[in-house]
């Protein structure tokens, strides 16, 4: 189970990196294994080096399926990971050392304490608070991450945050290079591999916080689970700052310190001129948060206000529900949000204070309507349901058994009205992707990292929306494909083409900007040689309508 919180704390546009004055934590990480013979000669001296320096340096283990039999049992324990950041920087060999992500690369024998105070004197614009609390069952592992920018930023980044064990000990060697002893060996990458996208451009004084939680599994000692975290530079794979993580509660950055977290309850697509908004706020700062004053509007109309008042200390948070806003639908909607002030006073930090939900005009949808369910690693979780104008329960579906699994679900609707489709996740953190979908697989909305819950409205066959159709024969061949993808379509019209293929966890790993085509038949092909072996979509979007296609790559 996941759960994750990313609170956006600026949108300023600044074109450098400015340096800082804060002191660098460098991050080793390595590829390696117990049946690896030359990783059990070089892994204790690197241990070593790295033991003696953790006032500069924290450390990550990735174990590896090779050499023969592949049975290290710390491979094992979390193939997927393991396997991902082992592909991210390329290893094909081990032991590999990575200092930085792109400081060094290479065998961890020709790491040198020299290398790691020229590692460490490195500037960076950024630091790091960690906390992590293990649950009173010692089944759960709850961390919260505050990065701080000391200096400018501007460019892509992710935060990862790993769960740790600092050390395993074997009472015999668990594989055959003799090797008993391993440590800061990586157990999970939160919320997964890709980590969290962070904004990518900073001022000083900008900041975010990530809460993550996982329900512990193969962990060989509770005592020595630990966190490590750090931003990194997601396509250059230079890491800028690195941390450990302490029982420690975090320092809050400023005093007096509302945010606006969420806006929920709120459809996306909106066919029914009404919305009953839920508003999440938490204090983030070290003051006590007893009041705040909303203000909020639609569409640019009459300004209402709110006044909250409670108690929150320091990241405690709480719901506040605004009541029944109806509104004339537009095709685009604007929801706007703002915290004006707090404690009868100036907010010290206004950047995360407002909000603007876009709410478009739901599709009014026609025949073959259907829901693609991607699920994750806790099917179970997921739950849905469609209910009518009258607020009847019309279909639902869920549980489900199948981690990972595809499900495809017929929706029946056959009575002109607004429907509202809400969709659940017991854990808090979603589920990997859906769509709803109709005709030759149109989307009329699609989403997945949503939480609880999340909410959708779809007409069907309401008078007065007309949703002229945007293509006809499309088809999407091989498939099952290896190098090659093509996506071919008539447009009727003059279009914006655009194509993306994302992953299994809504990654997009593929874009194809094709800009405006004329009318007529289309033809294009989607390289798909670099992708890895397994499921996929393919949206396709002309205009301002989506297509989605599932693809298999082997």
């Amino acid at each position: 189970m996941k759960k994750i919180t990313l609170i956006l704390m600026s949108l300023l546009f600044i074109s450098t990196l400015g340096f800082s004055q804060s002191q660098r934590m460098v991050l080793a990480e390595e590829c390696t294994s117990s049946t690896c013979w030359p990783c059990g000669q070089q892994n204790p001296a690197f241990d070593a080096l790295l033991q003696a320096n953790t006032d500069i340096v924290t450390s990550l283990k990735y174990h590896v399926w090779w050499p023969a039999p592949g049975n290290d049992p710390m491979y094992l324990d979390n193939v997927d990971d393991n396997t991902a950041r082992t592909n991210y920087y390329g290893v094909n060999s081990v032991p590999r050392a990575v200092i930085d992500g792109t400081f060094f690369n290479g065998a961890p024998a020709t790491v040198s304490q020299a290398m790691l105070n020229l590692a460490a004197a490195e500037p960076t614009p950024f630091e790091i608070q960690l906390s992590h609390e293990i649950s009173a069952a010692e089944d759960m592992i709850y961390i919260t991450t505050l990065i701080e920018a000391t200096g400018e930023v501007s460019t892509s980044l992710v935060a990862h945050t790993a769960v740790i064990e600092k050390h395993i000990a074997f009472a015999s060697p668990p594989g055959s290079n003799g090797e008993k002893d391993f440590y800061n060996v990586m157990k999970k990458m939160l919320p997964h591999s890709a980590g969290t996208q962070l904004p990518s451009d900073w001022n000083v004084g900008d900041y975010v916080i990530i809460q993550n939680s996982w329900a512990l599994e193969n962990i060989y000692d509770m005592d020595e689970l630990g966190v490590v975290g750090f931003v990194q530079k997601g396509l250059i794979k230079e890491v800028l700052q690195a941390g450990n993580s302490s029982t420690d509660p975090l320092s809050p950055v400023y005093e007096s310190d509302a945010e606006l977290m969420n806006i929920l309850n709120v459809p996306s697509s909106n066919c029914s001129g009404m919305m009953s908004p839920v508003l999440e706020i938490r204090n983030n700062g070290s003051n006590e948060l007893t009041s705040a004053v909303i203000e909020y509007s639609v569409n640019g109309g009459e300004t209402q206000t709110y006044n909250w008042s409670g108690s929150l200390e320091f990241l405690e948070t709480d719901e506040i529900v605004l009541g029944d806003i109806t509104f004339d639908l537009l095709d685009e909607n604007e929801f706007d949000v703002d915290v004006t002030s707090i404690n009868d006073g100036d907010d010290d930090y206004t950047n995360n204070n407002a909000e603007v939900m876009v709410i478009n005009r739901a599709a009014n949808v026609t025949d073959n309507v259907g829901l693609w369910l991607l699920l994750d690693d806790y099917p179970e979780e997921t739950t849905w349901e469609i209910k009518n104008s009258n607020d009847e329960v019309v279909q639902w579906g869920g549980p489900y058994d199948d981690p990972g699994g595809q499900v495809y679900e017929p929706v029946i609707v056959s009575l002109s009205d607004c429907y509202e489709f809400t969709i659940f996740d017991s854990g808090g953190n979603g589920t990997d992707y859906y769509a709803l979908v109709y005709g030759n697989n149109k989307v009329a909305f699609e989403g997945g990292d949503f939480g609880s819950m999340e909410k959708n409205e779809f007409g069907y066959d309401l008078v007065g929306i007309d949703v002229p159709e945007a293509y006809t024969d499309m088809q999407v061949f091989p498939n099952p494909a290896s190098d090659i993808v093509n996506v071919s379509f008539y447009l009727p019209e003059s279009s914006e083409v655009n194509i993306t293929v994302i992953d299994m966890v809504g990654k997009q790993v593929y874009s194809n900007e094709i800009g405006t085509e004329e009318f007529g038949p289309r033809e294009y092909q989607v390289n798909t040689s670099e992708l890895q072996s397994g499921i996929y979509f393919l949206r396709v979007k002309i205009g301002n309508d989506t297509y989605v296609e599932k693809i298999s790559i082997r």
